[in-house]
């Protein structure tokens, strides 16, 4: 897995195909924009249901969150997510930390079906376990188009459906181990105890490693520390709780492993750019 994370695949790039390009025959895709790069600071993208195109991003570092269909996701180095057509969405970094994207737009023919697809079996996102090949595959398509930019249609439609192809199969698999076994077993262990009082310490005893040697590995395979890890997925799990449920925001909190109504809402507020609240009343859906 790593060896695709190399940061010579990674450099900065950004492409926006030039007005009124394309052949205009059925069957070409054709990507719109494409792009690689680090977003430093905290950022949020959010667009509405008149978004026209099919869109995959992959995470080559740091962790972020990703809300569509009323629902938020919780994305790892490795992941990736999926925007389509007609869908209004929003994206984030984590608390202002780093996050590497590498992203393709596409113009695609039978686009609803191609979304409906991804719709009807609620695939938003996919695990880092089964990325490895759409993702290498979009690497080739910014390598070759940064070393050609005058690349003709049909040879560029060619990687579109090669990657799309690749993305299809990623799909349709079950998910499987892809880090070592410390880091799945920290993952593991994490997903049974972050709604208590689950400190590091604790976690690298139970692994039996130090801090520091499960920070590092941790930070490697995932994306960011174990630390941040935590708390990204307490925030998944309020966001699902304020979404889906009537319980009040100081119960919320007690469910993560918050006993403070007040640290809870400065904990939410911090994180995710507005108070549990307001959350829950822009994103509200009807328990049931």
């Amino acid at each position: 897995m790593q060896d695709i994370y190399n940061p010579e695949n990674f450099t900065p790039y950004l492409y926006h195909a030039p007005e009124n390009s394309g052949t205009g025959l059925p069957f070409i895709i054709r990507a719109s924009r494409m792009g690689c790069g680090y977003e430093e600071s905290f950022f949020c993208v959010q667009r509405n249901a008149d978004y026209p195109y099919f869109t995959v991003h992959f995470l080559f570092d740091g962790c972020g969150f990703f809300h569509i269909a009323g629902k938020d996701y919780l994305l790892k180095k490795g992941d990736a997510f999926i925007i389509t057509a007609g869908d209004a969405h929003t994206y984030s970094n984590y608390s202002g930390d780093p996050l590497g994207l590498v992203w393709i737009e596409l113009a695609i023919p039978g686009q609803q079906e191609l979304s409906g697809f991804f719709k009807m079996n609620h695939i938003h996102t996919l695990d880092a376990a089964h990325t490895e090949k759409p993702l290498a595959q979009l690497i080739s398509i910014i390598k070759a188009q940064k070393a050609a930019p005058e690349t003709d249609d049909f040879s560029l439609s060619k990687l579109y459906y090669a990657f799309l192809m690749d993305l299809l199969e990623a799909a349709s698999l079950s998910p499987a181990r892809s880090h070592p076994q410390l880091v799945t077993d920290a993952l593991s262990y994490i997903e049974q105890h972050f709604t208590e009082d689950l400190r590091i310490c604790r976690l690298s005893e139970h692994l039996h490693v130090s801090h520091t040697y499960l920070t590092r590995i941790f930070r490697r395979y995932v994306g960011t520390t174990p630390l941040k890890y935590i708390s990204l997925k307490r925030i998944e799990y309020a966001c699902s709780l304020l979404n889906t449920t009537s319980m009040s925001c100081e119960r919320i909190g007690e469910c993560i492993g918050m006993y403070d109504a007040s640290h809870f809402n400065r904990f939410f507020t911090r994180q995710m750019g507005l108070a549990p609240s307001v959350y829950r009343s822009k994103n509200r859906e009807t328990p049931t």
